[in-house]
């Protein structure tokens, strides 16, 4: 793999995607950015991004991947990782004196079971570590934040709950994104690709048997709704394959029965 000097990433210090690029990218520069769209439009030619592409427990970060098909980026490498979120306070906080509880949305879904039992406010904010820093500004014991049990290390605030997901086995996948390859040493055996089926009879139907003639896996298949296009869908199609020939015959024969296919990188896995 070539030195990567710079990776952009949606969040702040403390976030889940700080602790994956400190542990896969030691020797990087790490920056923040408020929006996906901001961390995707900085990427240039030398630098990277990486992304939250989905959960194990609430499925597609909807807005990232939608700033990434929209994007001319590809992605070179999954990072999955497992999710450990705790309810976290300022010190001398206690849970039954909590009566608000920020975090990003998708933290928030992933605790819906835990939340509704305490029966407070949630309010949604654009990062996990940024919920929990709002509590040194906020300075109240009556709020309390989720993000990831590393916090403990900080004497400034204290871990109310630990594990609150709504299942223990909760992962995120991101994905690293950019323009020029980084000659990444994992087998690239996993492609991500969009779909746009014709609007005929048969259409999407007569694509997913392409892939059945090529003995191609599928692991994700997933509509959303074209913007602009009222009551049309685009897919979002994860597969196995490793051989580049084999995706080029896979776009030959789905041009012939859909309006477009794209795909979005080809690349290996990594698992913290």
């Amino acid at each position: 793999m070539k030195k990567i000097k710079k990776i952009f990433y949606q969040g702040s210090e403390g976030s889940y995607s700080e602790s994956v690029l400190e542990a896969c990218f030691q020797e990087t520069e790490y920056v923040a950015c408020e929006t996906f769209k901001e961390t995707l439009g900085n990427v240039s030619s030398d630098d990277f991004a990486l992304l939250p592409v989905e959960n194990s427990l609430v499925g597609t970060v909807i807005e990232a991947y939608e700033n990434l098909t929209e994007s001319n980026l590809e992605v070179y490498l999954e990072i999955r990782k497992k999710i450990n979120h705790a309810l976290i306070g300022l010190q001398g906080a206690k849970i039954e004196n909590i009566t608000k509880v920020i975090s990003h949305p998708q933290a928030l879904q992933q605790c819906s079971n835990f939340l509704e039992g305490l029966k407070i406010e949630r309010q949604p904010v654009f990062d996990t570590a940024g919920s929990v820093m709002s509590l040194l500004d906020n300075d109240t014991k009556e709020i309390a934040a989720i993000a990831g049990e590393h916090f403990e290390n900080d004497k400034r605030f204290t871990i109310l709950q630990n594990n609150i997901s709504n299942h223990i086995e909760n992962y995120t996948r991101f994905f690293l994104v950019g323009k020029e390859n980084p000659e990444m040493s994992e087998t690239k055996d996993k492609r991500s690709a969009v779909l746009i089926a014709d609007d005929k009879p048969g259409s999407l139907l007569q694509g997913l048997k392409i892939f059945e003639e090529l003995k191609l896996n599928l692991t994700k298949l997933e509509s959303r709704p074209i913007l602009g296009s009222p009551w049309e869908y685009k897919f979002y199609i994860d597969y196995q394959n490793e051989s580049n020939e084999i995706d080029t015959q896979l776009e030959e024969e789905l041009r012939k029965v859909t309006k477009e296919f794209k795909i979005l990188g080809r690349y290996g896995s990594i698992d913290l």
